[in-house]
């Protein structure tokens, strides 16, 4: 069985509560303990001072007077009292225990005693009692002659230790369930944002772009949530523009088949003789196949342009050669039109560009201005390099955009007008074109446009860093 982040989050937040809890407790029971014994070992060497101090060389002597004075003391005491001579050897037990009598102990607690220094510290017996031993010299003549050894039994101190293990036990246990409660509302709280991310996913991938989360603070998940709506939008926005492009791409090649099925069966069921009818009829299907032949190569220039992910390669050109060798593309079809074609580009203007982009744009902006200025007219590329990049303006004194059209221009098929669009042969795709290939290039293009004034198109350029060949004028 999988666990979610939920559970896992949960266990996480658990077991590092359980572990704060028992270092916890034993800290707690490690310093208690150590209380206890310190004040224990601070009376058992206040008690064994005392018996020092009262018996004196008295307790040295060995002998009965000396063993009741000692059982005395152990019995107000409640204690073991062992008397040492200066070698160790036992001289007195207030237990009266003939085993000890004339036994050298070797403690260190007894070892410091007889060097004049009070010690005391716990020990465990081979029976497992543990016991305390706490020793203090016993002054003859200002040195010490002998040394109080004093044993302390400790049951009733690890007996009280012990209640309160057993009741850190079972508080830290009650802890330890609540804290397992709260870490799983918790990290449910925690991964809820996580959760309703996931749920958005899916319903995105099943073809629901319009699936949105809830955004929740301003922390990294919130930050996820948001850019995941932003995503969501910025799929939608396409998802939708792909629709309206297969609408418009369908339509508008349907549209010349449609004419070419229309005349190709007028010739096939008329029975009109005259041959210069049949050449209209020709002349029309030949050029509804060249209107449809310029779909198909726009939209396959688009496709080209949004397909390719590797940056185009720079070089450093003359701005002007390219743009007389457009112009002189085009000069042909001016002269047809009466319009003046010309062209503002001072020699030597040179700019690291891609030259195959660069004609692709202008070659569609003059193809744009040409349709759209009448005879007398004129048309205009200007290019200047400067500070900012290179600036490229085609401009013409054509019949102009309505303001309200501008925003819309560089959509695909979108003409303003229409019918006219037709008549002249356009298809709705140069000017989407030219900002895909600008934006190839990574610059922009702006317009200005007055009903009845004429248009200027303007291609700002930024400096290449990686161009070929040459560096930013």
């Amino acid at each position: 069985m999988r666990l979610g982040i939920r559970w896992k989050l949960a266990a996480t937040y658990f077991l590092l509560i359980i572990w704060i809890l028992a270092g916890t407790n034993l800290l707690l029971l490690h310093t208690l303990e150590q209380d206890y014994l310190g004040r224990r070992q601070a009376t058992a060497l206040a008690g064994a001072n005392i018996i020092a101090a009262s018996g004196g060389p008295d307790l040295l002597r060995g002998d009965r007077n000396a063993f009741y004075l000692a059982r005395r003391f152990g019995e107000q005491t409640g204690a073991r009292v062992l008397v040492v001579d200066r070698t160790g050897r036992v001289l007195v037990d207030s237990f009266g225990e003939s085993r000890l009598e004339g036994k050298a102990l070797r403690h260190e607690e007894v070892q410091a005693a007889l060097a004049g220094k009070n010690a005391a510290g716990a020990h465990v017996l081979a029976d497992g009692e543990r016991v305390l031993y706490a020793a203090v010299p016993v002054a003859v003549d200002g040195a010490p002659g002998g040394a109080v050894m004093v044993v302390t039994a400790l049951d009733d101190v690890y007996a009280a230790l012990a209640q309160v293990r057993t009741r850190l036990s079972l508080v830290s246990l009650a802890a330890g369930l609540l804290a397992g409660l709260l870490a799983v509302a918790l990290a449910g709280l925690l991964t809820r944002p996580v959760a309703e991310l996931k749920r958005a996913v899916q319903r995105m991938a099943r073809g629901h772009l319009d699936a949105r989360v809830p955004v929740r603070g301003g922390d990294e998940l919130g930050d996820l949530a948001a850019a995941f709506n932003a995503m969501g939008a910025e799929l939608a926005r396409v998802d939708r523009m792909r629709r309206e492009f297969l609408a418009n791409a369908s339509h508008e090649l349907k549209s010349p088949l449609s004419s070419i099925k229309a005349l190709a069966q007028s010739l096939v069921d008329g029975r009109e003789e005259d041959v210069e009818v049949y050449r209209e009829f020709l002349r029309d299907i030949d050029g509804e196949i060249d209107r449809l032949g310029r779909l198909v190569n726009g939209l396959l220039t688009i496709a080209r342009l949004e397909g390719e992910e590797r940056p185009p390669e720079n070089r450093v050109e003359d701005v002007g050669r390219i743009v007389e060798q457009v112009l002189g593309l085009n000069r042909a079809r001016a002269a047809q039109n009466g319009v003046t074609l010309r062209s503002e580009v001072r020699e030597g203007t040179e700019w690291p560009v891609n030259r195959d982009l660069l004609t692709l744009v202008l070659v569609n902006l003059l193809d744009n201005a040409l349709r759209y200025t009448p005879a007398g007219g004129e048309v205009t590329v200007q290019a200047q390099a400067g500070k900012d990049g290179l600036e490229i303006t085609v401009r013409d004194t054509g019949v102009g955009i309505p303001e309200e059209e501008l925003p819309y221009i560089f959509e695909r098929f979108y003409r303003v007008d229409r019918a006219r669009a037709r008549e002249t042969g356009g298809t709705g795709l140069g000017l989407a074109i030219v900002r895909q290939a600008v934006r190839r290039m990574g610059g922009r293009v702006t317009v200005e446009s007055k009903t009845g004034a004429g248009t200027a198109f303007t291609i700002l350029l930024p400096a290449c860093p990686q161009a070929a060949g040459g560096d930013r004028l």
